[in-house]
């Protein structure tokens, strides 16, 4: 009976809240770092109400480092008086050249989110969920991500070239609260923001999420001993990750599993994993494949 109350609270005060901040412009929005330390929690409920709020909150409570602020003059990105900007802190400008004086703050912005990304300081949210420094950084890092994908004009343009590196290495450290989110987010944002970032580095994140896949094989624990957690992490890297992955490089994918092939075991899980993604490409991306292959095959030709 308390857990169904539960359910149907969280439930009712993500529909609830949806609109407080358009109503009540003085309601401070509620942390995002906060809201995503949800989305792994096992109640799909509370999953949901988390992201709900989330994306109600996004446009009011994005970080001051992350936050875009165009210019109202496209020749001037600063006052000429060397004023306060609520964004880019306090400033004093000299007789520079428009060029340098962009490109000095390009490197600020950059500076400013890369600090942001990596802070490690206690903040009071951390202490309503029990977390640790590395839990708040950890937490930048996605909410960064997901910013970046679902709201790249209230971002700064930087922001995915920046967060993509710390999200594909928290998809790999197989972080129970956080890993299987940093891997849904590469791979719904992997065709519009991440393949530009990170194009030349997909055969090897390929290559390493098979090296995951061969850890829980025949050789290795049983699957009764493998963690809920780092079962559920593996299961969101080969059936959600690893298909975006082989989508946007087909040719990377395909160079990655013939290596695998023959360097695996017959009775390992990478073969049937690489069966299984190859038929997923089949049904997505069937002519970019007949493309590909028919060049191969030409080469080939060529070739003999």
């Amino acid at each position: 009976m308390i857990n169904s109350i539960f359910i149907i609270c969280s439930a009712l005060a993500a529909f609830y809240t949806r609109n407080f901040l358009e109503n009540f412009q003085d309601l401070k929005p509620p942390s995002l770092q906060l809201l995503v330390a949800f989305w792994q929690d096992e109640s799909e409920h509370v999953r949901m109400a988390a992201r709900s709020i989330f994306h109600c909150a996004a446009s009011h409570a994005i970080p001051l480092p992350l936050c875009n602020s165009k210019p109202n003059d496209s020749n001037s990105t600063i006052s000429r008086s060397g004023g306060r900007d609520e964004h880019l802190g306090d400033v004093v400008v000299e007789s520079i050249s428009p060029k340098a004086e962009k490109q000095e703050i390009s490197q600020d912005e950059e500076s400013k989110i890369l600090t942001w990304l990596e802070s490690y300081e206690v903040l009071d949210w951390i202490s309503c969920v029990g977390g640790t420094s590395q839990d708040a950084m950890t937490s930048h890092i996605i909410v960064a991500a997901a910013l970046a994908i679902w709201y790249p004009s209230l971002v700064k343009p930087k922001l995915s070239m920046l967060v993509v590196h710390p999200l594909t290495k928290l998809a790999m450290a197989m972080n129970e609260k956080y890993s299987s989110t940093a891997a849904e987010l590469l791979a719904e944002g992997m065709e519009s923001t991440w393949k530009e970032c990170m194009v030349s580095e997909i055969p090897r994140l390929i290559g390493d999420i098979f090296f995951q896949v061969e850890l829980s094989g025949p050789s290795s624990k049983s699957v009764t001993e493998i963690p809920a957690a780092s079962f559920s992490i593996k299961q969101t890297l080969v059936e959600v990750l690893l298909p975006s992955l082989a989508m946007t490089d087909i040719p990377g994918f395909l160079t990655v599993i013939e290596s695998q092939i023959w360097s695996t075991a017959s009775d390992s899980p990478v073969h049937m994993v690489s069966l299984l993604t190859l038929i997923r490409i089949m049904r997505g991306s069937p002519r970019y494949l007949a493309q590909y292959l028919d060049k191969v095959c030409k080469a080939t030709s060529y070739l003999g």
